[in-house]
């Protein structure tokens, strides 16, 4: 008989293929269940360490021993004719299956319900770190300090690589390669990696490097430099202790254009070994794609990232980005990575209404749809899926679904994060929004714009406190953000603080349009007619379409609703023939624009709320009411928990202005325990477009309500 067969009749095999599942079953149970205990890191190990020792004497034990009816007997004991085997075979094969059912069933159940709960507690505890990151402690004023928690030493920033090419319009070449070899290491979930928007604001070389890490909240920093000479690369990267200024590792690269890609994951896999970080498989996986194998392509790829990293304010810079990205298509119509980034950012022109006939959407579309062909559930195709069921389809719980499920996969990228922070607040969820937020500053603590919307969520959830103090890290890291600026003073309205908006207002640039704007406002709120006039005037004739969030949602430029207030204050101060005109402009500028029919819903409904409030302060009521109506009906509550109750006050609004109480009232009620609406008991009595209602009793009961909700 051969061994094989030998082996087969004694069961060796089925007993190896037994022990291996049940193993990896213990194992997977033991890492999960023994951490709940408070059980010591070795313990784990020691389990493995045990069963995997104890594999060859099972092995030896299967081939020496046979169980029969009368016990476990020697094999050689025990004659052929009375062996059991072929049953003793049948029940192993009967264990194998149901081991291997049960580790199906415990893979199903740690993907699908232990993971995401590990996860939202690991986000949680982050959020919970009030000032976790100095940028955050620092900017907040008069603020006490909370503790930052420990640096991990398994924590690196990658700041900007230093051109040395002769030809210094290759600095995007240099930037790409910087952002490409970041890009490899946020792939790493052992480790913590800084995004890269938090890194650019330093020098390539920088003398204070302790310094610089202790703001990110990393342990090591990478330096690089990049020179290119034609078709030829050096990349020389060098790993630093940040402690010490100890170099840990050093290497030069020199590379062809042809073969750039495969530095990135050498790059990170090194850098992983020094840092004693854990690679999985499917890590080395993705650190292994090629995204494309044209150099002139992937040329014009950096180009375009480097564009993509402009704040967008303007179609002309989205058109010169989507420029670079087809370019880079053109070359290798085989692109996928391109083709989603064509997607995402034909999606995000027409999310803040620089399309409005929908062309950019349908070529994103069409880029979704061939980067879906190229390379099916990829990261950069479900990212792409997420931002189009977000931004085109407003399927936020899909979307949502979508970012979660890439955080395993991208464990270090902050948009992620942030991208699940803006989606779950739209869902009501604004706890996990600010966990989700509270990640992303982390993982980038100089993100101005991550630090904007963290204290946005933290504002419509009733916490002016910390959430003012992220509107500050985000001020300090934006100086000229009128949207932290409108949103700190909206907490200090609400408060009825209107000193310490004057006080905000006092240290912002008084030459802005955009301030005078907020000036002219929080004077017409404290019903100084005359000077919020003259503020009012000079900032709509000067704003041109520049947004605020905190007006019209942020959908129209804000001096649609400077106009608005400014008639409602021309009509108290007694000058209606200036009120009817600025009615009877914004009305004609309203209903054009809702002719042109507008491609994106929410910049439609705010048209509406605008035609609304301008035909009731022309006294046709019954319109008015009507345009209120349809507007919150095109963006529910129901459908968007972040910006419905903010249609719905212009609605209120709309009928407080028409005198109708019986309606209005009702409204308020509800926005008064509807956190998001950021309406309090203080707006009522200080805003002058609630005066018609002063006389009603549910008005008054409203009005009698103590604190700020």
């Amino acid at each position: 008989m051969s061994l094989i067969a030998e082996l087969r009749r004694r069961n060796v095999i089925r007993m190896a293929g037994l022990y291996l599942v049940a193993a990896w079953l213990i194992t997977q149970v033991a890492g999960t269940v023994l951490p709940m205990f408070g059980a010591p890191d070795w313990v784990p190990r020691t389990v493995v360490i045990v069963l995997a020792i104890g594999f060859v004497p099972a092995l030896a034990f299967a081939w020496i021993f046979e169980l029969t009816p009368d016990g476990i007997k020697r094999d050689e004991e025990v004659p052929l004719e009375k062996s059991i085997a072929p049953q003793t075979a049948q029940r192993m094969n009967r264990m194998i299956i149901a081991m291997l059912m049960l580790a199906l069933i415990y893979f199903g159940l740690d993907k699908f319900v232990l993971a995401p709960r590990r996860a939202a507690a690991d986000v949680a505890t982050v959020a919970a770190d009030a000032g976790r990151s100095p940028a955050s402690s620092n900017a907040a004023s008069g603020a006490s300090a909370a503790p930052i928690p420990a640096i991990s030493s398994k924590s690196i920033a990658v700041l900007p690589f230093e051109n040395l090419s002769e030809d210094k319009a290759n600095g995007y070449f240099a930037d790409g390669i910087q952002d490409q070899i970041l890009t490899g290491l946020a792939k790493i979930g052992d480790l913590k990696v800084i995004s890269r928007t938090s890194t650019q604001q330093y020098a390539s070389r920088p003398d204070n490097l302790s310094h610089i890490a202790n703001e990110l909240g990393v342990a090591h920093i990478l330096e690089g430099s990049v020179q290119r000479d034609g078709n030829k690369v050096r990349i020389n990267v060098q790993l630093i202790d940040a402690a010490t200024d100890n170099h840990v590792w050093a290497e030069i690269y020199d590379r062809t254009l042809n073969d750039i890609f495969a530095v990135q994951s050498e790059v990170a896999e090194e850098i992983a070994k020094q840092l004693a970080a854990n690679i999985s498989r499917g890590e080395q996986e993705a650190l292994a794609e090629i995204p494309t194998k044209v150099p002139a392509a992937y040329d014009a790829y950096l180009k375009a990232r480097a564009l993509n990293s402009r704040v967008l304010q303007t179609r002309q810079q989205a058109d010169e980005t989507l420029a670079a990205y087809r370019e880079a298509v053109r070359l290798d119509p085989d692109f996928s990575l391109a083709w989603a980034q064509i997607a995402r950012e034909s999606f995000r022109v027409g999310w803040i209404g620089l399309d409005p006939s929908g062309k950019l959407r349908m070529e994103g579309e069409h880029a979704l749809a061939r980067t879906t062909e190229l390379a099916p559930g990829s990261v950069h195709t479900e990212i792409a899926r997420g931002v189009h069921m977000y931004y085109v389809k407003r399927d936020f719980a899909g979307a949502l679904a979508v970012m979660d499920s890439l955080k395993a996969r991208l464990p270090n990228d902050a948009d992620i994060w942030m991208w699940a922070g803006y989606l779950s607040r739209r869902l009501g969820k604004f706890d996990q929004s600010d966990a989700n937020f509270g990640r992303a500053r982390e993982l980038s603590p100089n993100d101005a714009n991550i630090a904007y919307h963290h204290g946005v969520t933290l504002v419509v959830m009733g916490d002016c406190e910390r959430g003012v103090r992220e509107l500050d890290a985000a001020a300090a890291l934006s100086p000229n953000n009128t949207h932290a600026l409108a949103m700190k003073l909206q907490c200090a309205w609400a408060e009825g603080d209107f000193p310490r908006a004057t006080a905000y207002l006092a240290a912002a640039d008084s030459s802005s349009p955009a301030v005078k704007g907020l000036v002219g406002t929080h004077l017409f709120l404290q019903r100084d007619y005359k000077a919020a006039i003259t503020q009012l005037q000079v900032a709509i004739a000067g704003s041109g379409d520049t947004l605020i969030d905190a007006s019209m949602n942020g959908y129209l430029p804000a001096r649609i609703e400077w106009q608005l207030n400014l008639a409602f204050g021309q009509r108290l101060a007694g000058a209606e023939a200036q009120a009817v005109a600025n009615y009877r402009q914004v009305k004609a500028e309203a209903t054009r624009a809702l002719a042109a029919k507008p491609d994106n819903r929410y910049v439609e409904t705010a048209w509406h709320c605008v035609l609304g409030m301008a035909l009731a302060g022309l006294g046709e009521r019954d319109a008015a009411a009507a345009q209120g109506k349809l507007a919150v009906s095109l963006v529910p509550e129901s459908a968007d928990q972040l910006e419905g109750p903010g249609w719905v006050v212009y609605q209120a609004r709309i009928h407080a202005m028409n005198g109708d109480a019986a309606n209005a009232v009702p409204l308020l009620r509800h926005l008064m325990q509807t956190p998001a609406a950021v309406l309090s008991a203080q707006n009522l009595r200080s805003e002058p477009y609630w005066d018609s209602l002063r006389d009603d009793p549910g008005f008054q009961a409203l009005v009698a309500k103590k604190g700020t909700r």
